[in-house]
């Protein structure tokens, strides 16, 4: 689901701007399982993104 633009996919070349804040949500669905993901939310800026979540990548088992 697409909550907000730009969108970050194949297809899609919308340009990002320095000081846009963008939650990033990859997830994936297992069989048996569930669902899996990540959640991060990052700053563009001149020389990239920055995470402003952290940059512990652990698994949380929830």
């Amino acid at each position: 689901m697409i909550d907000e633009y730009p969108v970050i996919a194949k297809g899609f070349d919308d340009p990002l701007e320095e000081n846009m804040v963008m939650a990033i949500e990859p997830k994936k669905g297992i069989e048996n399982v569930g669902m899996v993901g990540i959640e991060n939310t990052f700053l563009v800026t001149a020389k990239g993104g920055i995470s402003i979540t952290g940059n512990d990548y652990d698994i949380i088992n929830v």
